[in-house]
């Protein structure tokens, strides 16, 4: 909005130059963008903010100006003159009172319309406003200086001399002041006479009644109409004006007669006429609003101590009415231009802006130790992201809701399947019981922009119907690898199944989980030759393996894909992320290898867990390194290679101490698996 710094010393004696007068204003919330110069005047470009619709006026900003400067509010002198009925020659009709609560229409007679005067234009054009005539330029005038949009019709071209407000006729049409011709729907609010719409309501009025050089007779409008069907209007018609733009940001309602009084008090010495009736419906105004305010509270909040009677000066100076004063507490009456006023908050805002927030010294915050501390729930889900992240993984985010067509490629029985009752869409039919469908569809959707080597995540909650048609929810972590694999140490060669356990068995060592085991399983998901259960302690807690073909051309993957899906509620009963000191160790390791072949059938899991059982307590690890089946094996037999690490944290260890233990795994070993040494 454009402001005239010489329109504005009208309402109130500004003794700052325009640049400093643009810094006041803006420290304190009403930002100005620019100040630029125009002959002997300067023009003020502001920023008004929607929950300040007051500063669209020139009184509204003398007001605020007001408040910084101590000065007083110098309003325009306005006789009222509101003639009662006394003939009935204009009918008012309000028929939807709820988009338009209030409507006045005053009758000027025997005016003269003409050219205004040269002050009148001046102010205008500092804005940016071409005159048109002295009483269409005055409800222009009142406009910015009052911010109540009014418009003139020519009471003598208004068919039955009637004014009705109501929702338009659909089809109906509409020449609007801007020449355009303008079809309206059955929900366009407009001001009609007996046979026609001749306004658009808040927007703009219609050319076949507008003011020109022959009109006579006015009828002054002034009203409230509804801010959302303002806004709906304008848009729907594409429609903006000067009126729509504050009638949209709501408008005072208790403004509007005096703001018509003003009008008619320029019009009378402007283009001379007689005064006529005045009719107001809907004049009764809601209670307004009173807010206590307790000087305790707001030196609590700002931290600084406001003496009482500069608070009072502020909020009077701001337009409200102090109802109540003690040592205790205020009672303020919110003006009606001040929408925005509606709690304590808010008054100790508007009291912090204008007393100056230079003024409130910098302090340290007091430190208070929260009595809630972070979650078990929340440290494991960071942990996990860190750890996942840190290892190269993105992470991704989908849709809990999926189509049931895509539970059936994933091979999950359709009874274990919780199904939404009206879903949106076919893509929307069900909630999801694993988390592998969205990320199969996240790896397929890179894939299809040329990105194929993927690590991905995703932590979320699954949903599952049990037997007893119970409904479950759980959270889970879906891993999954793809595509060629890089590193100093390797190169680059194909993702394995072995990159993905590598991932998992980081993470699980990050979170604390010791004696994790991955035992074989079979999974309708995965391929028989590459799936594994994992379980702690005994509890299967998730499974990973390689998706199969069947799994991925159900999705439309060409790639190969290793995938894992984890219980996190499984995880916060075995993690422990309790930080312990070990000592490094003082004495060196002695590493012997042992080779050895069994049954095809056995499981490396089985073998791992007995070496270190039999080993402990000198064992400190066991590593497979080598699997061979081949010729120097018999069928149905499997070469399997250890590496054992002995350690004792005391003192070094002799080849006798490491010989005896060495030989009691081979004994153990050759006992439940019936290993022979190759």
């Amino acid at each position: 909005m454009r402001i005239s710094y010489n329109w504005l010393k009208d309402y109130i004696d500004i003794k700052l130059p325009p640049e400093k007068l643009a810094q006041a204003l803006t420290m304190a919330g009403l930002a100005v963008d620019s100040v630029q110069s125009l002959g002997n005047d300067h023009i003020l470009e502001i920023e008004v903010t929607a929950n300040r619709p007051d500063w669209l006026s020139y009184i509204g900003v003398a007001r605020e100006i007001a408040a910084l400067t101590g000065k007083k509010l110098k309003a325009p002198a306005v006789a009222v003159n509101r003639k009662p009925i006394t003939e009935n020659r204009v009918s008012v009709k309000v028929e939807d009172k709820k988009l338009c609560p209030r409507y006045t229409a005053r009758i000027i007679r025997n005016v003269k319309v003409g050219v205004s005067p040269s002050w009148l234009k001046a102010k205008l054009e500092a804005i940016g406003l071409h005159p048109v005539n002295n009483i269409v330029d005055i409800t222009n005038f009142c406009l910015f200086e009052t911010g109540e949009p009014m418009h003139a019709f020519d009471l003598d071209r208004l068919e039955g001399k009637t004014i009705t407000v109501r929702k338009s006729k659909s089809s109906e049409r509409i020449t609007t002041i801007d020449g355009i011709v303008r079809t309206l729907d059955g929900e366009t609010l407009v001001i009609a006479d007996s046979s026609r719409p001749v306004a658009i309501a808040g927007v703009m009025g219609g050319l076949n009644t507008e003011v020109t050089g022959s009109t006579r007779n006015i009828l002054l409008e002034a009203a409230y109409f509804d801010p959302i069907s303002v806004r709906r209007t304008s848009r729907k018609l594409g429609l903006a004006s000067e009126s729509s733009y504050r009638f949209e940001r709501k408008a005072d309602i208790t403004n509007i007669a005096w703001s018509s009084d003003r009008a008619l008090g320029l019009m009378l010495e402007l283009a001379g006429g007689e005064a006529g009736e005045f009719i107001d419906i809907g004049g009764k105004i809601d209670a307004k609003k009173v807010i206590t305010l307790r000087p305790q509270r707001l030196a609590l909040i700002l931290g600084i101590e406001i003496p009482d009677k500069k608070i009072k000066s502020i909020l009077t100076a701001l337009g409200t009415k102090i109802k109540l004063s003690s040592k205790k507490r205020l009672l303020v009456e919110a003006p009606s231009f001040r929408h925005d006023l509606n709690s304590e908050i808010d008054l100790i805002e508007e009291i912090a802006r204008v007393y100056g927030y230079e003024k409130i010294p910098d302090t340290i915050p007091m430190i208070v130790e929260q009595p809630v501390r972070e979650s078990p729930e929340a440290i494991v889900d960071r942990n996990i992201r860190q750890s996942l992240i840190g290892g190269g993984c993105d992470e991704t985010i989908t849709y809990s809701l999926l189509g049931k067509n895509v539970t059936k490629a994933l091979g999950i029985p359709e009874s274990s399947v919780i199904e939404i009752k009206n879903p949106l869409s076919a893509e929307q039919e069900a909630m999801r019981p694993s988390l592998a469908a969205g990320m199969l569809n996240s790896i397929l959707w890179n894939i299809n922009r040329k990105t194929k080597d993927l690590r991905l995540f995703e932590l979320g909650n699954i949903y599952i119907k049990d037997k007893d048609a119970k409904f479950t929810e759980s959270k889970h972590l879906s891993i999954a690898v793809t595509g060629v694999t890089s590193s100093w140490v390797s190169g680059s060669r194909r993702a394995s199944f072995f990159d993905l356990k590598g991932i998992v068995e980081i993470l699980f060592s990050e979170l604390g989980i010791a004696g994790a085991v991955y035992k074989y399983e079979k999974d309708d998901l995965f391929s028989s030759s590459a799936c594994a259960s994992v379980e702690v302690d005994g509890e299967k807690i998730g499974v990973l393996g390689e998706v199969s073909h069947k799994t991925l051309n159900n999705f439309d993957i060409k790639e190969t894909v290793y995938l894992c899906e984890i219980c996190v509620d499984s995880i916060l009963k075995h993690a422990d992320l309790r930080k312990r000191f070990r000592e490094l160790a003082k004495y060196p390791p002695v590493y012997r290898d042992i080779s050895i072949v069994v049954g095809e059938g056995v499981l490396n899991s089985d073998i791992a867990v007995l070496i270190k059982n039999t080993g402990s307590p000198v064992l400190k690890e066991a590593t497979l390194v080598d699997r061979y089946a081949g010729k120097q094996i018999p069928d149905g037999k499997v070469g399997l290679s250890y590496r054992l690490e002995y350690r004792d944290p005391k003192k070094t260890l002799e080849e006798k101490e490491i010989l005896e233990v060495h030989t009691r795994i081979l004994g153990s070993l050759e006992e439940k698996f019936g290993a022979k040494l190759r």
